[in-house]
């Protein structure tokens, strides 16, 4: 080898060197950033994952949920008791912003059925759509049940340094005198009801009763606990006492109420019943009209079974003297015989007899549904119930605004129908 050679071939091997250590950093890099980017999108699809899914599964979600339901629902009713108290304790001002966040927490309620339904009327292999309703539902609960234990936790504190027990009390036991006697109005009209109705008719009034001399009993037994504590110039830990007090006494005033509204619904029962049977009789000389001027066979027949169940509803509905009766169960007999004509005869009507018969049979309809609504809320109350039954009876009270609001008598006639039918629904469920 030539000497000056040697330079060049140490200054070669050292430039081999170097690209090779490049090539392997660059090697090195490469799969580093490509494990990087790896793991990272099995992270973010895994914590995306877990966002839109969580741990558990579809149906242990869904059983979460209406854990959360149930516990919102009862806890709303709970507020109505607190808030009421709240502003007899402290007054309209002090509790203005708990009244707020209690309508708030309402209003989430009923968005979180209505997401239930719309989630029950979703195909069960819809298992991404049904996922994605469950936790808006979830959602919508735990940030009202946020809401409201802040203000159970504010009014905690506040009862604590309460200072006014001697004029509470006062005020408590005045109220006490006022819901007694209210009682006492309200079951001698239930006396003087059970001369005309059955006895099923006046069940949710007189449990209502039940349910306000019980609490009654507990409100004045609590304030007779309190008293010893009370002096003129202070308080002796009895604050949590007077609050027992008078939550009990607040159920007591809308158990009262409750069973005043029964009675007053059978009584509006009682009068949509006589305007139907006017307007059964009236439409059954239609249908025999149009019995005879149908324009097909199937037409005429659907007319003629139509006409058979009016007939035996007015028979069924008719006054018999002495004879004690069920004016809801009535009028359900009437509704649902004049919807079968009604849609007997939607063909042969035009436009303007149908927005005649809509109006005259929404009114009766109408209070069908307030009293089956009633009967539901009054047993909810009473004995609790799952969610699906929660979620048609606030279906049925969402169906019963929109027919309020609705300027369409046709339109209004349907939706008070589909109020009338989850009512039913939520019924049978709350019994199952």
């Amino acid at each position: 080898m030539v000497p000056h050679a040697l330079p060049f071939l140490l200054i070669t091997d050292t430039a081999e060197l170097v690209r090779g250590t490049t090539i392997a950093v660059i090697t090195v890099v490469v799969l580093v950033v490509a494990i990087g980017v790896v793991a990272f999108v099995v992270l973010f699809r895994r914590g995306g994952d877990r966002g839109i899914r969580g741990t558990s599964s579809q149906s242990a979600l869904e059983s979460r949920t209406a854990s959360l339901l149930v516990i919102l629902d009862d806890r709303v009713r709970e507020a109505d008791n607190e808030l009421g108290f709240a502003v007899a304790q402290f007054g309209a001002a002090a509790a203005r912003d708990f009244g707020s966040a209690l309508a708030e927490a309402r209003g989430q309620l009923t968005e979180a059925f209505r997401l239930g339904q719309q989630r029950d009327d979703v195909s069960a292999t819809a298992d991404h759509a049904r996922r994605q309703l469950t936790l808006q539902m979830t959602a919508l609960c735990e940030k009202a049940l946020a809401s409201l234990d802040r203000f159970d936790a504010a009014f905690t504190e506040r009862r604590q340094n309460e200072v006014v027990a001697a004029e509470t009390e006062h005020e408590l036991r005045a109220r006490l005198s006022t819901v007694r006697a209210r009682q006492t109005a309200v079951r001698g009209a239930i006396a003087e009801s059970a001369m005309s109705y059955v006895e099923s008719a006046l069940t949710a009034a007189r449990r209502q009763l039940d349910a306000a001399s019980i609490a009654l009993d507990e409100s004045e037994a609590a304030l007779d606990a309190a008293a010893p504590g009370i002096s003129p110039t202070g308080v002796n830990a009895v604050t949590d006492t007077l609050h027992t007090a008078a939550a009990a006494l607040h159920r007591a005033d809308r158990a009262v109420s409750a069973a005043d509204s029964a009675l007053n619904e059978l009584a509006d029962a009682d009068a949509a019943v006589a305007r139907m049977r006017a307007d059964a009789a009236s439409d059954l000389l239609e249908a025999r009209v149009a019995r005879e001027t149908a324009p097909d066979p199937e037409s005429g027949a659907r007319i003629v079974t139509a006409i058979a169940a009016n007939e035996r509803a007015l028979e069924q509905t008719a006054p018999a003297s002495g004879t004690v009766y069920d004016p809801v169960l009535q009028l359900a007999l009437l509704s649902d015989a004049a919807a079968e004509l009604d849609t007997a005869l939607a063909t042969a009507r035009n436009q303007q007899q149908r927005f005649e018969h809509a109006r005259a049979a929404y009114q009766g309809t109408l209070v069908a549904a307030r009293s089956q609504i009633s009967v539901v809320r009054e047993l909810v109350g009473r004995s609790g119930a799952s969610a699906r039954a929660r979620t048609r009876l606030a279906e049925a009270e969402r169906q019963l605004m929109i027919a309020e609001a609705e300027t369409d008598p046709v339109e209004a006639l349907d939706a008070i129908r589909r109020s009338v039918t989850h009512a039913r629904d939520a019924d049978a469920l709350a019994r199952y």
